[in-house]
């Protein structure tokens, strides 16, 4: 490749595979780095030649099943913070996974940005230049005060879909949540079909009014602070009660009341700390699937998030009793859980159609699970998924192979080739080397590289 003689590019431990990837594209040679632990587990880097006046590019991603990925950082910044005091002209910092992408804003009291602190740390030590691809959300780049290049998988995805996907003309693009909205309808509009979003439509919502009324009558308040609003209860004003004026109560009424709060403030904080009990008027669970999956004698497959609060997909709807002539419509059995999730699809219409779930990152793959459920339970014909990130924590592979999912593709952002290995062929690795070393050149050469982002670009590989 013309224009590279004086790149440099090194590597940690997270992902040297890609990085040889990324090299043999440019036609270089990996410049040798060495990164180890002492006795003590403190970091030692060592750079096996000279950078003193090169164009330096540190490739380590943020994730990875060799290294910890506190310590896949702390590799990060020591290489970045040698390069800056081996006089190097200019060093970018490759990070195909962005670490702590997913603490990017404060969406609860004393939550911190992580984000935005790993971007200080990075810009501290000694990146002029920040190369990345699929951020778990855009705000990110607006973190550093020095450029970011935040690359897409989404021609290379498009592509794939093209040619791996029979009538691909039938299909319907598909975000398990809200926050990937824009995700699919970019692509839907890039492949010219349609779109559909699942929802979690959140019953709590309602039982928390229904409470807030109730407490109203009692005469106690119902103001809340926004950690109580996640965990869905309501409190008192501090350390007072607002008291009916018509009705003077006793201190042994006002006494009774603090204790009946008291419990009910503890019962739900247990709860709350609790990701694997249901609600007692939740359904059995009866089957255990895996990575905090279980089926319920319903066949509802069931879930808890992060607040323990439940999560049903499928399985929800019964038939009336007898046979249906179509005088009478479905009914659907509900549960009274006040805690409960119901994922269902907000928008769009997936029967007979072949589902493409798309979104960034999987982890415990849970939010995958439920959604490929809920989508088979609407009538989808076939279930495929395109993540950019794979994770892949805990059992995530184990559930991935009891799916009803025709096809996981994750990118090689993250090494994954062993769990590709155990997946029973459901998992496939999608190599987007190519657009990482195009991207380098580029900037080595000071070309635009806007033509990375258009429809066309898979092309250019």
């Amino acid at each position: 490749m013309p224009g590279v003689n004086s790149i440099k590019l090194l590597t940690g431990n997270s992902h040297p595979e890609l990085a040889q990837m990324v090299a043999d594209r440019l036609g270089i040679q990996l410049t040798t780095c060495v990164c180890k632990k002492f006795a003590d587990q403190s970091i030692d880097v060592r750079i096996g030649s000279s950078v003193r006046d090169e164009d330096v590019f540190v490739l380590q991603t943020g994730n990875s099943p060799f290294v910890d990925p506190n310590d896949s950082l702390m590799e990060l910044l020591i290489i970045l913070s040698a390069c800056k005091t081996a006089s190097a002209r200019r060093i970018t910092a490759v990070i195909p996974a962005f670490p702590y992408s997913r603490h990017d804003k404060k969406d609860k009291s004393r939550a911190p940005i992580t984000a935005k602190l790993v971007a200080n740390m990075i810009t501290v030590a000694g990146a002029d230049h920040v190369i990345t691809m699929d951020l778990h959300a855009s705000q990110i780049q607006g973190f550093f005060d020095i450029p970011v290049d935040n690359l897409t998988s989404e021609p290379s995805v498009a592509r794939w879909i093209r040619a791996r996907i029979p009538d691909y003309r039938n299909s319907i693009i598909v975000s398990p949540d809200a926050g990937g909205a824009k995700r699919a309808t970019s692509l839907a509009d890039l492949l010219g079909v349609d779109f559909a979003l699942i929802n979690r439509n959140r019953k709590r919502e309602q039982n928390r009014r229904i409470r807030a009324e109730k407490r109203l009558q009692k005469g106690l308040s119902t103001q809340s602070s926004s950690s109580d609003l996640m965990s869905g209860m309501q409190t008192p004003m501090t350390g007072s009660f607002i008291v009916d004026h018509a009705a003077d109560p006793t201190s042994a009424e006002v006494e009774r009341l603090a204790k009946g709060m008291q419990s009910q403030s503890i019962g739900s904080s247990s709860r709350s700390a609790s990701n694997t009990e249901a609600s007692p008027n939740a359904p059995k669970v009866s089957t255990p699937l895996a990575n905090g999956i279980h089926v319920g004698d319903r066949g509802e497959w069931i879930s808890f998030d992060e607040n323990g609060h439940k999560i049903v997909s499928g399985g929800i709807k019964t038939g009336v009793t007898g046979v249906n002539d179509g005088s009478k419509e479905s009914e659907v059995d509900e549960s009274d859980d006040p805690e409960e999730t119901k994922m269902e699809i907000l928008v769009g219409d997936v029967k007979g159609k072949t589902a493409i779930l798309v979104d960034d990152m999987i982890d415990t793959g849970r939010t995958l699970a439920l959604a490929a459920k809920t989508l088979k339970d609407a009538g989808a014909a076939k279930v495929y998924a395109h993540v950019s990130h794979g994770l892949l924590s805990g059992k995530a592979t184990d559930l991935l192979r009891i799916l009803s999912l025709e096809r996981l593709v994750v990118t090689n952002t993250i090494p994954n080739l062993e769990k590709a290995q155990l997946s029973g062929g459901k998992l496939e690795i999608m190599d987007i080397s190519a657009v990482i070393a195009e991207s380098i050149r580029r900037t080595h050469n000071g070309e635009s590289i806007s033509l990375l982002f258009q429809e066309d670009a898979a092309l250019l590989f």
